[in-house]
């Protein structure tokens, strides 16, 4: 496998190379042989997708910066443990990954965790000042490595997990795309003819009102409201589009969307899934991280995006500080959770092998949302093919119908 590297070779000059290796570890160890400390180890693949976009005004180029996203999180997080890795300390690597970040607002995210470690917090404590990017996971796995002296190992397992759970994530959107591109334009289709071309068809059919079967009556008389009123209609989508926009990610809006999503079918299997699969993951990595079990459950709760079972895993955790064992905590108050899922934590509790019982649980549910996307992808396309298909369908023979009937009378 072919690696691109930036590496430091010596206190100023920066230089740039690819290497040969199995994986990115012995990229590195490689790099390190030669007497260079790495800066930017990625695959090759990876260096070209993630160039960014520029354009040229006179003789400067400006970058096209986005909002700091998960993504960016994710590569400094493996950036910074490639660094740590080659024993650079903690200061000098946040100053090497500053000078390379190209997007203006995490730069700035860097430049405030810079000062603040300078000035003699802790790096746990300086990414805290910036909790809507870093996660109360995150900050944990940070403080319990900075303790154990491990922070590197911390990294990566902070980095597997993040990148663990994008590839569910854009599973699960990967085959919802087609199907939802197939249905909008499907619709798009439908109002335009409805709007435009069926009332101009309309004017054919106005001498022979008598004999125009219902389902064309009903087809005209639905176009001639919409030809009527599409301007008044799309103001009054644009301006619920936008109100959707501002206010989806408010408390009441995630508990109608998280309500709407228990009752699609197929879709409630997957995110139901998606949530044990992040709850079990982010509780192991913390157990094995040396969080307390009480302070674990506190933290993976906020992982879940269910209001619902939030609120549930709140009440086990007020369960568990009043005495109570997890098993019967979260077996009383966790309606979400499957009983399989109660009982291998109180087998875990139980052996001592809590972190385990959970990594092993975490996987189980990684392996079961993959299954059921393919079987969601798989029933899905056929089905929204089936609806656009039987819309046109329908306005097709709403139209013709007459037309074979008004030539069958004359004839």
């Amino acid at each position: 496998m072919r690696y691109k590297y930036k590496a430091k070779k010596g206190p100023k000059e920066i230089i740039e190379g690819f290497v040969e290796a199995a994986n990115q570890d012995a990229a590195v160890s490689k790099i390190i042989a030669e007497g260079l400390v790495p800066v930017l180890v990625q695959k090759e693949s990876e260096h070209l997708a993630k160039e960014p976009m520029t354009h040229r005004v006179g003789s400067r180029w400006f970058l096209f910066d986005r909002k700091v996203s998960k993504g960016h999180i994710y590569l400094f997080t493996k950036q910074l443990r490639v660094l740590l890795k080659a024993q650079m300390p903690i200061l000098n690597s946040l100053y090497i990954l500053e000078d390379q970040v190209e997007n203006r607002s995490f730069k700035k995210i860097l430049e405030g965790i810079i000062g603040s470690v300078k000035e003699g917090a802790s790096f746990s404590d300086s990414l805290a000042k910036f909790p809507q990017h870093f996660p109360p996971l995150y900050l944990s796995i940070m403080k319990a490595g900075e303790a154990s002296g491990k922070l590197d190992d911390s990294l990566d397992e902070i980095a597997e997990y993040m990148d663990r759970d994008k590839q569910l994530a854009q599973k699960v959107k990967s085959s919802l795309t087609y199907p939802l591109f197939m249905i909008v334009v499907g619709i798009f289709t439908v109002i335009f003819l409805m709007t435009f071309v069926i009332p101009k068809l309309g004017v054919l059919f106005e001498d022979f009102s008598e004999q125009i079967p219902l389902i064309t009556k009903i087809l005209l008389a639905v176009s001639l409201i919409l030809s009527k009123n599409w301007i008044l209609l799309l103001t009054l989508f644009t301006a619920l589009i936008l109100f959707f926009f501002k206010n989806r990610n408010t408390p009441l809006a995630k508990k109608i969307f998280a309500g709407i999503k228990k009752r699609v079918p197929l879709v409630k299997d997957i995110i139901r899934n998606q949530s044990l699969f992040r709850f079990a993951r982010g509780m192991a990595i913390l157990l094995s991280s040396g969080i307390s079990i009480l302070e674990s459950i506190s933290i993976s709760t906020s992982l879940l995006a269910d209001p619902i079972a939030e609120k549930e895993l709140t009440e086990a955790y007020e369960q568990v500080v009043s005495g109570s064992s997890l098993e019967e905590s979260f077996g009383s108050s966790c309606r979400f959770l499957p009983k399989i899922f109660i009982t291998m934590i109180a087998v875990g509790e139980a052996s001592g092998r809590l972190d385990e019982i959970l990594e092993e649980l975490a996987n189980s549910y990684s392996d079961e949302i993959e299954t059921q996307t393919k079987i969601m992808t798989s029933i899905v396309e056929p089905l929204a093919i089936l609806l656009v298909g039987g819309a046109l369908g329908f306005i097709a023979i709403a139209i013709l119908l007459p037309i074979f009937e008004i030539s069958f009378a004359i004839n």
